[in-house]
């Protein structure tokens, strides 16, 4: 059903996920010039597009869309397990990059963004649902061995 607990975590995934896509993940500055790096690339203070790619927008938006759909599966409970598994290993993903993109920046200075702070929040969030749902099943399953 809807208002299980685990769509409630499955949702609040998704617009976690949607926060990560369109975000600012990291913040630094060379000489005069501030970059932010987003999921659509590096911009500079002057709102150029210096580098980078949107992989990772794409991606959150997919893991979004990904949760959304999952919540609405509530009567598969082994496809919902099986998607809220899968979502949590790619933001695992996610949370990789973050860290490898971290290590790459060569500046001392470097300030967090907002979004960078969504995907450890996101992953926790996915196998949070991933417990809830298997817990769901599992008293399914024990009804139906008493009938």
């Amino acid at each position: 059903m809807i208002q299980r607990i685990q769509s409630f975590y499955l949702l609040l995934g998704g617009i976690g996920q949607i926060i990560f896509a369109t975000g600012t993940y990291f913040i630094y500055q060379t000489a005069q010039i501030t970059y932010e790096i987003t999921g659509s690339g590096i911009s500079s203070s002057e709102g150029e597009i210096v580098g980078g790619d949107s992989k990772s927008f794409y991606l959150g938006l997919a893991v979004a869309t990904f949760s959304m759909v999952t919540i609405f599966l509530f009567k598969n409970r082994k496809q919902q397990i099986k998607f809220s598994k899968i979502s949590g290993l790619i933001t695992i993903a996610e949370l990789l990059f973050l860290v490898i993109t971290y290590f790459n920046i060569n500046e001392n200075e470097i300030r967090f963004g907002f979004a960078g702070f969504m995907v450890p929040i996101t992953t926790i969030l996915f196998f949070l649902a991933h417990k809830s749902i298997k817990k769901d099943d599992e008293l399914v399953k024990s009804v139906d061995r008493i009938r």
